[in-house]
């Protein structure tokens, strides 16, 4: 790990250090660990510097007090002074390593010593806390066989979620390569297979009124994340009491969230994607009409065209809710 002061001043190279506090900064680490929506450009020297360091062809202590110093000199003067780590994991798997770069916050505490010391207060002007908002901005990269993966991590308190500021994306010369509207869409994929996997905890296993349940609660969030998504599963279903059907359907959200990369994102909800769908109408020769959600078509409507212009409407439901004969206001009544 390396550290150094940016903000104010002239920015000074310190040395590499020994790893302290390994946990702390893991757990903080893995905070970062959240699905990729940016790419490095080909020509990020940020990238570049990183695979010279994994390689070997600079020492980390150089490595990354070239990439402070670019940091430092991007660093914006209104933007609040802090401490900027680099740390380098090994990993279980050979060839693998991965770079976490982040900027935290410099906190005033105050430590209050044991008792066989006199429990004393005492102020601490530089503190690192254990809290996620103390974290300014952050990366996480992945180095395989000394070359870093095009997708990488990244966050940035100062933007909303999941965008990241203009000199942190200046510094890591990224780019996004997933909208807003495309991780809604993705979202929205996954409430539906999850709902239609899990069917039989659905009440009357209406798959597509679940579906417009739970995008309802998503439209009325503040943001999208994998809490919300979960919330808005179990309010499909009802919010069943019983604790396994429960864990089975968070379990089964868990791994669609993940298979669409959606995990750890934080993001707005789109009304468009989440709006209500219209209502379908439709009138035959035969004096039939049909209303339905217009998004119900391939899930419980099916429309097959016939020879001569016809058509073959097949309506596939659970239950029948309501069967009763209607007055017919288009009729005369002289």
């Amino acid at each position: 790990m390396i550290l150094h002061v940016v903000g104010e001043g002239e920015f000074v190279a310190e040395p590499a250090r020994r790893v302290e506090h390994e946990e702390f900064f893991i757990d903080r680490i893995r905070d970062t660990d959240v699905a990729a929506v940016f790419s490095f450009d080909p020509s990020s020297q940020t990238k570049t510097q990183l695979e010279r360091i994994a390689s070997g062809a600079d020492t980390f202590e150089a490595g990354t007090q070239a990439l402070s110093r670019e940091f430092a000199r991007l660093h914006l003067g209104h933007v609040r002074d802090g401490a900027f780590f680099i740390f380098e994991l090994a990993t279980a798997t050979q060839g693998v390593r991965i770079y976490g770069l982040i900027k935290y916050d410099y906190r005033e505490a105050i430590e209050q010593a044991d008792v066989d010391q006199g429990g004393l207060l005492r102020r601490i002007v530089h503190a690192f806390i254990a809290d996620k908002k103390a974290i300014q901005k952050s990366a996480l990269i992945r180095v395989v066989d000394n070359v870093a993966e095009q997708t990488l991590s990244a966050r940035d308190r100062m933007k909303h979620a999941p965008d990241i500021g203009d000199y942190f994306a200046a510094f890591l010369h990224v780019k996004r390569t997933r909208s807003d509207q495309e991780l809604n869409q993705q979202m929205v994929n996954v409430v539906r297979e999850t709902l239609q996997a899990c069917q039989d905890a659905l009440p009357d296993r209406d798959v597509p009124r679940a579906f417009r349940r739970a995008k309802d609660v998503l439209r009325d969030r503040q943001e999208i994340t994998e809490e919300a998504i979960a919330d808005a599963i179990l309010a499909a279903a009802g919010n069943p009491e019983d604790e396994n059907t429960r864990a089975d359907l968070l379990a089964r959200t868990r791994r669609k969230v993940r298979s669409a990369k959606l995990e750890g994102l934080v993001f707005p909800p789109d009304r468009q994607v989440l709006r209500r769908p219209p209502l379908r109408r439709l009138k035959t020769t035969e004096g039939i009409t049909l209303i339905y959600p217009d998004d119900a078509i391939g899930a419980t409507v099916r429309r097959e065209s016939r020879p001569g212009g016809g058509e073959t409407i097949t309506i596939q439901t659970e239950r029948v809710t309501e069967d009763r004969v209607v007055a017919d206001n288009t009729r005369n009544t002289a």
